[in-house]
């Protein structure tokens, strides 16, 4: 038999953080009590509002399973004398266990003798040992814990009542000086009274009654629902942000919408600093015309309660009021200096302490990108792409880096293709955003990802487990991705070094050039694989990468896709384990002339001759990098032939000459196709 387990911790408000946080870690401190307290169970599920932090496990037993078990302990020599005697190892293994030294007996295993105790242990009813689930689901860490009252008890915000039932059974415990019932509290205005909770299965529905909605799911759910209908209302257009609902989610019990406004000559403001002042500030949504059209001098926002909408709109509205002519007092200020003048302020900001400061960054960006592109205003708008960095408004919402820039360059009166090279420079963001989709913004932002490379790894700087703090891994993505998805190739190779001189040349302390490029040959290729081994199989990948010589991505890339694709093809499988044998037995082997008159076997001849007159098509489509049109003529011209050379042709024969001879042919044949791969690589 099975009943269902509840436990709820209810709490002061807690910031939207900490209840992701707590959910987070319930079910694993749960789970691994419960495996600890040997109760066999269902589903866990984590359920969380501000108020309240709570779990609900199904099918948990109402008993423990008897056990018994062979233990085993320290080995023989350790445990006893040579008389047999118990040493204090035996006694520490036989109290840890709560069992007499006599209990202790000598047991032969695969590795040796060792000491080994039976334990027997009569299950006990789930109601005696889940009170040490309940405590354990209060073992939660938090970024900052509170103490109140006069005890030594730490927790996320100050614990105000316990439930904890299995099935309709209280189980009896205590934490932070409350004990364990089933009474909860419904939400703080609109059904304040206590809440009896019979079972645990009534937990959900009862909470619900009592305008509650613990399942984050279904809090999401209610709440986009009434934002979109909120816009529908003003005929607007909710502008999508799952950042405002995740954080919304976690600040209310059951949500609430309500839609307030703010005056017409805020909108004069760029959009994204509007947005960001809703967004960073209030937690409001923004909406905008039907269609995608222009934001509209209106908000939503999620509240806990709409018992008295007008008061809650006035203050909101009077916040944001604020706000926006903060954020327009920083604009109107920012703009009586053009991003040229803000430059040598950079020289303020440090970059990092052996690499100098923002401003010789920005330098160095400006000359790279320089040589990477044949723009020539690539050098000069790489030197403002940082410039919006020391601006105000940037200041109060570093989210704005770019997108502020390249508005401060079109009011200017610079370009739109240059103003969003600006913008795009930092693109891409993450693994999901989109790169930049115009050379100039592609080069600028190739050279920039650079210098962060060069630099950190120049003095030192690699990532190291899940420490990473200059994004080593996530710029490397980038220049791949970038090359890979985007405008332009990148030659790691030559951009690696044309970034590396422009350390030396400002004299900074990086380590020499080819120590540098040993390093960054080796995060390049982590990512490379894992960025490609997304596409194609490992081996692939690795063969691919085993070939390349660190030059152009785009190379790498077809490279891989032209292994791939004609590895899928039934007749390249039996070539790739010819070209395997090809190279494992000759891979030794000198270089030198082929002689044809030391053949003396019609399919070594077959071979050479099929060879030899392919080898230039094939050598001419490698070196033009139309890899999968040479693998086609191999697969194509030269499977019969090596079938049939292995077939009947004993390469190792005694004759030095003509095994010598066969060897240089097969080590011609592997050298020629391992410009492309080393199939020898390959699985299978």
């Amino acid at each position: 038999m099975s009943r269902s387990l509840l436990i709820e911790i209810g709490v002061e408000e807690l910031p939207a953080s900490f209840v992701a946080r707590a959910m987070d870690q319930m079910p694993a401190l749960v789970r691994a009590a419960l495996e600890s307290a040997r109760l066999t169970h269902g589903s866990i599920e984590a359920l969380g509002t501000p108020r309240r932090l709570a779990v609900l496990v199904t099918d948990v037993a109402e008993a423990q399973p008897d056990l018994n078990e062979e233990v085993l302990g320290p080995p023989r020599a350790a445990a006893f004398e040579a008389d047999g005697t118990p040493k204090k190892a035996a006694e520490g293994f036989a109290k840890k266990l709560g069992l007499d030294v006599s209990a202790v007996r000598i047991v032969s295993t695969d590795k040796g003798e060792y000491a080994a105790v039976t334990r027997s242990e009569k299950g006990q009813p789930a109601t005696a040992v889940l009170a040490k689930v309940v405590e354990a689901a209060t073992k939660i860490t938090f970024p900052k814990a509170m103490r109140w009252g006069q005890g030594e008890v730490a927790f996320g915000r100050p614990v105000q009542w316990l439930v904890a039932l299995f099935g309709s059974e209280v189980i009896d415990a205590g934490f932070a000086g409350k004990r364990t019932g089933r009474t909860t509290l419904g939400h703080r205005f609109l059904a304040p009274q206590p809440v009896e909770i019979a079972k645990a299965d009534d937990y959900l529905e009862g909470l619900r009654k009592a305008h509650v909605l613990a399942r984050t799911g279904e809090r999401r759910a209610a709440m986009i629902t009434a934002l979109e209908a909120a816009a529908r209302e003003i005929d607007a257009e909710l502008v999508p942000d799952e950042f405002l609902v995740d954080e919304n989610l976690t600040l209310v019990e059951e949500p609430h919408v309500v839609c307030g406004r703010f005056e017409d000559r805020f909108l004069a403001l760029p959009e994204d600093v509007i947005v960001a002042v809703m967004r960073g500030h209030q937690r409001y949504f923004a909406v905008r015309e039907k269609g995608g059209g222009k934001l509209l001098p209106r908000y939503l926002a999620v509240v806990n309660t709409a018992l008295d909408p007008a008061t809650i709109l006035r203050g909101n509205d009077r916040v944001l009021r604020a706000r926006l002519s903060d954020a327009r007092f920083f604009v109107e200020e920012d703009r009586k200096k053009t991003l040229s003048d803000r430059l040598p302020k950079l020289d303020g900001i440090v970059f990092q302490a052996k690499l100098g400061t923002v401003g010789e960054k920005v330098r160095r960006v400006g000359e790279l990108a320089g040589i990477l592109s044949s723009d020539p205003e690539a050098a000069r708008l790489a030197m403002l792409c940082k410039a919006d960095l020391v601006s105000l408004i940037v200041g109060e919402f570093p989210e704005l880096q770019g997108v502020m820039g390249r508005w401060y360059a079109q009011q200017e009166g610079l370009s739109a293709r240059h103003a969003d090279a600006i913008r795009d420079h930092y693109l891409p963001k993450g693994a999901s955003d989109v790169v930049p989709s115009d050379t100039l913004a592609a080069h600028i932002a190739v050279a920039d990802r650079l210098d962060t490379l060069v630099g950190c790894v120049g003095v030192g700087i690699l990532p190291s487990g899940s420490a990473d703090p200059f994004a080593l891994r996530r710029a490397v993505l980038g220049v791949i991705r970038i090359a890979l998805e985007g405008p332009i190739d990148v030659d790691a190779k030559v951009a690696f070094e044309a970034a590396h001189q422009r350390y030396v040349s400002q004299q900074k302390s990086v380590t020499g050039l080819a120590e540098t490029l040993a390093k960054l040959d080796e995060l390049l290729r982590g990512r490379l694989r894992s960025y490609l081994g997304e596409r194609h199989a490992p081996d692939v990948v690795e063969a691919c990468l085993a070939a390349w010589g660190g030059g152009s991505l785009r190379d790498l890339a077809a490279r891989v896709d032209a292994v791939g694709g004609i590895r899928r093809e039934p007749e390249f499988e039996s070539l790739a384990v010819a070209f395997k044998r090809a190279h494992n037995i000759a891979k030794d082997a000198a270089d030198g002339a082929i002689k044809e008159e030391l053949f003396d076997h019609d399919a070594e001849r077959a071979l050479a001759q099929a060879f030899h007159a392919m080898v230039g098509r094939i050598e001419e489509a490698t070196e033009s990098g139309r890899y999968a049109q040479a693998l086609r003529i191999v697969a194509t011209e030269l499977r019969g032939p090596i079938d049939r050379f292995f077939e009947q042709v004993f390469v190792m024969v005694d004759d030095a000459a003509v095994r010598e001879n066969r060897l240089r042919l097969l080590a011609r044949i592997a050298r020629t196709l391992s410009r492309i791969a080393h199939f020898h690589l390959l699985s299978g």
